[in-house]
């Protein structure tokens, strides 16, 4: 981990599953649903605050921030499960300081 970023393995105490899109093919046919990728340890913070206007009204999105040890097999079409709610990817997943060490992913729940 990276201890220099303040990423401390300690605070992964969450259970997050990453979901790939319909059209992955599985069984040798492209799946119709979501189907599950791989389940990790993550640290989740949510973020307060954030908001998101459109049409002149303005709307509270859940937003979080996932941390979880480095995946290359993470990518931005997936969808995690946190809590037993969908969140849809904002934008890809980074890698911190190109390390290979830690991913951030920022989600929104998906309604």
């Amino acid at each position: 981990m990276n201890y220099q970023h303040n990423n401390n393995v300690g605070r992964m105490n969450k259970r997050v599953t990453f979901y790939n899109p319909p059209g992955q093919i599985v069984n040798g046919w492209p799946s119709e649903d979501w189907v599950k990728h791989i389940t990790v340890w993550a640290e989740v913070k949510t973020q307060k605050g954030n908001r998101l206007f459109n049409s002149d009204a303005t709307q509270w999105q859940d937003k979080k921030i996932i941390g979880c040890r480095y995946r290359s097999d993470i990518h931005a079409r997936m969808r995690v499960e946190i809590n037993g709610k969908m969140h849809e990817m904002e934008s890809p997943p980074i890698n911190d300081d190109e390390r290979n060490q830690w991913l951030t992913i920022i989600v929104k729940e998906v309604l």
